[in-house]
């Protein structure tokens, strides 16, 4: 660990990155129970509702991109007060959006705001701590933003029995403006980026760093294997209403309920990675767990082809399984990845971001695509890309690359 100790931070600050990171579930999971009735509204496919995800991945990749490595240069606070501003107004037309197709774009602009705040979280995390003790911040803000994972879907489906589906993005709307305020308030007076950090990043060109991260073999092999498993794990949850509502019968609250123990799961999951993170070397734990996510996957769609007849529990479990290792798994892949790049966190942080979300785009409509009347799709589809994840980390986290001057965390 390097610079001063997270805990000479007050509380609040720590609590308040938690609440702000809780944008990612609420922006993406609040609404999925409305998918049915959007897709009623405007008269369009669940395929095309799913793109509504898919823009807001997309925002989110572009997002990413361009608030890191801002971050680097002018600081975390500022570009984390103008992406909640950017958040907010996103909202406010998504709410009011008259068309599938607008609601998509604006979507899109949504997880611009959305995405910058995360990468800019990440960053701030990497200012604090490096490798095991990074993984333990990391659980500890899950802590805060697992309980809006958990809550978003059941909450989500309680509000649509008050109000439609645009109610729910009002919803966001004051979220957005409540942390606008609480940062304004909070974290305003703590800068984690100094000075002379930034001084050192005024030459500095952004495809130099891009280069040193190219050139570094774990954060390849980590970011690749990351998207992968945000591939795995997003064409679940863009077909998660249609198969739990769909195919197995379920009403929106006990959608939301099953919903919400994944969230608790990936949560269990995090905390069981900070048990571990000190006494298990953090790549070998990441690619262990990759070799059992992979397991998990096949297992489900083994299950479902082979014995269909087990319905919903056979689906639920080898699904609970996958999702507590989701949860072990993402620290590790992010402390590996920012190993050797605590000089350029932000640069680092927006390209761990923006792969994820741009296999999430991808993956969100896949499984629409394939057919949602059956969960096989949404099985063949993890199982796949859990499988090229563990190859990819068998592949690069096979010699640990040494750490290169240049790239020595600051």
């Amino acid at each position: 660990m390097r610079g001063d100790r997270p805990g000479r931070l007050p509380a609040a600050f720590f609590v308040t990155l938690g609440f702000i990171q809780a944008i990612w579930p609420l922006t993406m999971d609040l609404y999925l129970p409305s998918f049915p009735q959007i897709e009623r509204e405007f008269a369009t496919s669940p395929s095309f509702v799913q793109f509504t995800l898919t823009g807001a991945f997309i925002g989110m990749a572009c997002g990413q991109v361009i608030a890191g490595p801002l971050s680097d240069r002018v600081g975390r606070i500022r570009p984390l007060l103008v992406a909640l501003v950017l958040y907010a107004a996103a909202s406010t037309g998504c709410a009011v959006a008259p068309s599938i197709e607008v609601l998509v774009g604006l979507r899109l602009v949504q997880g611009i705001g959305a995405a910058a705040t995360a990468v800019i979280i990440l960053a701030i995390v990497r200012d604090r701590a490096e490798g095991a003790v990074m993984v333990k911040l990391l659980a500890r803000l899950q802590l805060v933003n697992g309980v809006f994972v958990v809550a978003s879907p059941a909450l989500g489906a309680q509000l649509l029995r008050l109000t439609d589906w645009r109610g729910l993005f009002w919803l966001l709307v004051a979220y957005g403006c409540a942390l606008l305020i609480a940062a304004l308030l909070v974290l305003a007076r703590h800068e984690t980026n100094p000075p002379a950090r930034r001084a050192l990043r005024e030459k500095a060109r952004l495809r130099d760093d891009y280069r040193a991260l190219a050139g570094d073999r774990l954060y390849r092999s980590a970011i690749g294997a990351g998207a992968l498993q945000w591939a795995a794990m997003m064409s679940y949850m863009a077909s998660s209403a249609f198969l739990f509502q769909g195919v197995f019968g379920l009403d929106p609250t006990q959608y939301a309920i099953v919903f919400g123990g994944h969230g608790a799961l990936m949560i269990a999951g995090a905390q069981i990675s900070a048990r571990l993170a000190g006494r298990i070397d953090v790549t070998a734990l990441a690619r262990g767990g990759t070799l059992v996510l992979f397991g998990t996957a096949g297992v489900l769609l083994i299950g479902l082809i082979a014995a269909p007849g087990l319905g919903l529990l056979g689906f639920l479990i080898p699904l609970f399984a996958f999702t507590t290792t989701f949860g072990v798994i993402s620290p590790t892949l992010q402390s590996t990845a920012l190993r050797h790049h605590g000089v350029r966190a932000g640069a680092a942080a927006s390209l761990i971001g923006a792969t994820n979300m741009v296999a999430g785009a991808l993956a969100a409509p896949l499984v629409g695509v394939f057919g949602v009347t059956s969960p096989v799709p949404a099985a063949a589809v993890m199982t796949v890309c859990a499988g090229l994840s563990a190859v990819v980390l068998l592949i690069g986290f096979r010699r640990p690359r040494a750490i290169e001057p240049a790239s020595a965390p600051i």
